[in-house]
Formats: structure tokens, sequence, C-alpha cells
């Protein structure tokens, strides 16, 4: 059976990756994007760089996102269906943190070939390992059902994310902020690490400076690849950051205290649709097996 795999913008694919995945899945392979607003003005995820909204949300431009829809899910399915796929498994970023999965999910109702719709409970690096997970089944050649719940098992154990933002302003305007409200209203001289769990915001850490949060990131990052370990899976580290500036100091500093502890890390820029709900500033980490 050939198998189309399909995700959303915010894994913030890299042109190589894009071309993998479309290698393996026999070129049945789409991502939909999200949409950015900025002072009214949409653009699509990837269309207006990761520095450039950076610097309009430091000058104070009012910055929104839109979902994906369930139209342009259905034009990906079709695309897909029409090139051979008998099969398709959608993999989304958090449906806590989007519509975007449910869009999916109502587009699939429609088509004439199986879907199968899986909600990563991530996003970004947690939802490009998701993918390479997805693709291995696919060339192992898994049924439907059975890469499914592989993947669903792997962003439910096998992945973990942390990240310091420069405040919890952003998440709070958008409404992501979810369980790390409990810092709202703390001391303002406090520095936030949070985490995702389960697909939601949640706190992990208060620290006074940002040097503090990098080293907390940096204990959590190994504590977690210490408990995913697996004897035939090595465990990946990669540091994501809003500007994209893989150059940039806390980048360099998280990169060196982690070479430090024996991990090796790469370099993924925040989907400028994170970053405008996490805002400028913001770097974290995803631990992850691969496949």
């Amino acid at each position: 059976m050939r198998i189309g795999l399909v995700t959303d913008s915010t894994a913030q694919l890299s042109d190589a990756e894009q071309a993998r995945l479309r290698e393996t899945t026999g070129d049945l392979f789409a991502v939909v994007p999200l949409t950015v607003l900025v002072g009214g003005i949409a653009f699509t995820d990837g269309e207006l760089g990761a520095a450039d909204l950076c610097a309009k949300m430091a000058e104070g431009a009012e910055v929104s996102t839109s979902m994906a829809t369930p139209a342009q899910f259905t034009k990906a399915y079709s695309t897909l269906i029409d090139h051979g796929a008998e099969a398709i498994i959608t993999v989304t970023m958090s449906g806590d943190l989007s519509g975007t999965c449910d869009s999916a999910v109502s587009a699939a109702q429609g088509e004439s070939a199986r879907i199968s719709v899986v909600d990563s409970r991530t996003t970004s690096a947690g939802l490009a390992g998701a993918l390479s997970v997805a693709a291995a089944g696919i060339v192992q050649g898994h049924d439907l059902d059975s890469i499914a719940g592989t993947v669903a098992d792997w962003c439910a154990g096998e992945t973990r994310t942390v990240f310091a933002p420069s405040s919890l302003e952003h998440l709070r305007r958008g409404g992501r902020i979810g369980a790390a409200s409990s810092l709202l209203g703390r001391a303002l001289q406090i520095v936030p690490v949070l985490g995702l769990s389960a697909g939601v915001v949640t706190p992990v850490a208060r620290v006074r400076t940002r040097s503090k949060a990098l080293e907390r990131i940096v204990t959590i990052a190994g504590q977690s690849a210490t408990e995913i370990a697996a004897e035939d899976r090595q465990v990946h580290v990669e540091i994501q950051q809003a500007e994209g500036d893989a150059e940039a100091a806390d980048v360099l500093a998280l990169t060196e205290k982690l070479e430090e502890i024996g991990v090796e890390t790469s370099f993924r820029t925040l989907s400028t649709i994170i970053t405008a709900h996490v805002g400028p500033g913001t770097i974290g980490v995803t631990v992850q097996t691969t496949p």
C-alpha cells in the first residue's frame, strides 16, 4: 500500500529534510502552512524571515496567527491521492496550541482514501522527529494503523522539549500559556523555564538570570537524554531559537554547555507561528530518539 505523509509548517523543515521525506514516500509528501499576521498583513509561515518577525515584534507590532484550514488539508490530501496515495498519515502540531489538528481531522472525513491524523502533542523539532518516525514506518512497509500508533507512542514517550522565553507576555496575550499561568504576577525579575507536557505549556523552573535558565535547560536536557535512551536508538538534541541565529551568544553558550556533558547538538529556527506566541529571544531544546 502506498502511504502518503502530511504535516504542518511548524515543523520548520529544511529543504533537505523535505527532499528526504519526498524521496522516502515516493513523492507523496505535503506541508500545509499556517499563517502569521503582522499589523493585519498575512504572511504564510516562512514567508517572513524569523529575524524580521522578531524585529517587528520588538518594535511593538501587533502579531497573531491563523491555523491551517480544512480546505488546505483537503487540497493536500487530494493532491496525494491523485498521485497514487492509497492511505495518508497526517501528523500535526499540538491540538492544544492550535486548531490545525481539528482542521486535518475535518478534511479527512470526506476523502476516499483512509487517513489517520496524529496529534503530536508537540511542535517544531518534536514534530520533525515524529515525521521521521512516520517515514521509517512507511519504508518498513507497516500498515497505516501501526504507523499511527508508533508515532503517537513516540510523541508521548520519546521526545522532550524545554525552553526559556524572554518573558511570559506573548504567551499570555496569545492564550497559549497553559499551566504556566501560575507564574504570572510573580516577581518581575524571574526568568521562566517552560516545557511542553502532553502538548500544553507547563512551568518547569523559575530562575533569576538568563544564564541560570540556560544551565537549567542543560540539566533537564541531560536528564531527559538519560530517561529516553534506548539500546537500539540514538538520542538527538536540537537547539531552537526564535531569531534563527545559530551564532547568537545564547545558542553558542547552550551548545558549549551541552557538549560539556557529552551531548552533540543541531540547530533549528523556530517557525514564525511559534515565535509569534513565545516571543523574540526564546531559546530551547528538544531531546528525542531517532528511528
